[in-house]
């Protein structure tokens, strides 16, 4: 009678380390995804201007009182691990008078530039951010333009042998001919350590 008294504590035993073991393990799982997501969340990575990304877009361009608008939200910061090839940053350019697009969509260009400063990647060894953008730099005409907007979508490589910084990059746009407009803004590229995930 003890002997099965004792198989039946042991089994017990075995079976509430069992358990115990599974939820340690669990927990350790979410805490190593909630660590994940929390501390450094990349941002989404845009591969093409579709009618999603032009309506989000479109509804900054209601909610900000500003003629050209980078896709990232209110902050202008994109978060990109090093080693990333071909990130898409999409932006708009929403003119006063539509009319300066021209007949072929020609008549508005945008330049990009890094911004050379102090405190920036491109002082931490990162020589040249400009030449990792893939799309062009220089009077680079719109992928897609509507009745009344141009989108565009950049697309930059970060080298793996940058530090973790921070590098900002203005955008210009210039329509010529009659009217003749221009806008300026910019976006900040926020560059992480690779890390394990």
């Amino acid at each position: 009678m003890k002997m099965k008294r004792d198989k039946t504590g042991a089994m017990e035993m075995t079976v509430g380390t069992i358990v115990t073991i599974v939820l340690l393990m669990s927990a350790l799982v979410l805490g190593l995804i909630l660590t994940k997501t929390s501390f450094v969340k990349t941002t989404e990575n845009i591969k093409t201007i579709d009618d999603q990304v032009k309506g989000e877009i479109n509804d900054l361009f209601a909610k900000e009182n500003t003629k050209l608008m980078v896709g990232l939200g209110a902050d202008n910061t994109v978060t990109i691990r090093q080693g990333t090839d071909n990130f898409g940053v999409p932006f708009g350019f929403s003119p006063d008078d539509p009319t300066v697009w021209g007949t072929n969509d020609l008549g508005c260009k945008y330049t990009i530039a890094a911004t050379n400063q102090q405190g920036y990647c491109i002082g931490k060894g990162w020589t040249d951010p400009a030449s990792s953008i893939i799309t062009g730099t220089t009077n680079v005409r719109f992928d897609q333009v509507d009745a009344n907007n141009g989108y565009a979508l950049l697309k930059i490589s970060v080298p793996k042998s940058i530090p973790a910084c921070l590098q900002r990059f203005t955008i210009r746009v210039d329509c010529v001919g009659y009217p003749e407009e221009q806008e300026t803004g910019y976006f900040d590229l926020n560059v992480i350590k690779k890390g394990l995930f």
